[in-house]
């Protein structure tokens, strides 16, 4: 790598026409530059190789040893240099590909309702299959090879998977405004009332009843359910309390409810989009990372209504 850093590529074009011409005159008008140019990268070559390359013998010029051994590899190299600049684009128009990615319903109507409208716009024969599945099972799914993306909050990743944050969200609490009317509710008063959890896997240790472990409180689920979206629409008329990311809450249905911050200290949900490294190469699944990154970006703070 060190010997690169020295090396104009243009001089490995000039050092093959002059093996194959193996004369400088001839070299220079193959290449459409003048002989001395071609005659001062000679001597730059010389220098690098630490070889003459070309000698002068019975009037004519000859390769030496070294520029023999040089004639093959050196057009290997450079037909394979030729061949990765010239590779096509990756063009979504004409792309036909199954993407399989991975995420709750909570990822789903802040991704999807703008993924979707876009691929149908801008490549129409991609196809999308969203799954519903656990944390576990989406990292599960990428070893796998049945998933390309997956997205959600993960504390642990295998360091086979990449990641890369897509947005930061934070919890919220709301209740029917019957139980709590004032926007804040002390921690007593909190751990008191019954809650509805969401969760993929009930049972799983999950991030606000791991903080209330630290601070040797414990809450009562009185409801689980697998999906974000429903789970407000469960509060209205009951005493029911739920805790969850602040984006996940529909702008439709948010005066419908008392908003305040948990009476405990609760981290920020980190967003995540994580592949597996085998698609590090694949143009088709970068160009979908960006492509989400970006649609997420374009305006800012989001929710789904």
């Amino acid at each position: 790598m060190n010997n690169l850093r020295k090396l104009d590529l243009n001089q490995l074009v000039t050092l093959s026409v002059l093996l194959r011409e193996r004369h400088v005159s001839r070299a220079a008008e193959a290449l459409y530059k003048s002989q001395p140019a071609v005659s001062h990268a000679l001597n730059q070559l010389r220098e690098l190789f630490q070889d003459p390359l070309l000698v002068r013998r019975d009037g004519q010029y000859q390769l030496t040893s070294k520029a023999e051994s040089l004639c093959i590899p050196l057009n290997e190299a450079l037909n394979q240099l030729d061949d990765l600049i010239a590779q096509k684009q990756f063009n979504p128009l004409s792309c036909q590909r199954h993407f399989n990615i991975a995420m709750s319903d909570y990822g789903a109507a802040l991704i999807a309702v703008k993924l979707v409208p876009y691929l149908r716009k801008y490549a129409p024969d991609i196809d999308l299959k969203i799954w519903h599945c656990s944390r576990e099972e989406m990292q599960n799914k990428l070893h796998e090879g049945s998933l390309d993306l997956a997205f959600g909050v993960f504390n642990t990743l295998d360091y086979s998977l990449r990641n890369q944050i897509v947005f930061t969200d934070k919890f919220v609490s709301i209740v029917d405004p019957q139980v709590c009317s004032q926007g804040k509710m002390d921690l007593i008063d909190w751990v008191s009332y019954p809650h509805i959890l969401v969760s993929m896997k009930p049972f799983d240790a999950n991030e606000i009843d791991h903080q209330l472990q630290l601070i040797n409180q414990q809450r009562r689920i009185a409801v689980t359910v697998p999906y974000w979206q429903i789970a407000p629409q469960l509060l209205m008329g009951t005493n029911l309390i739920l805790t969850l990311a602040q984006k996940a809450i529909p702008l439709s249905m948010s005066d419908k409810f008392t908003l305040f911050t948990p009476p405990l200290p609760l981290p920020d949900l980190v967003f995540q989009m994580i592949w597996h490294q085998r698609s590090d190469t694949d143009k088709a699944v970068y160009w979908l990372r960006e492509t989400i990154v970006e649609l997420l970006n374009e305006e800012g703070e989001f929710y789904y209504e």
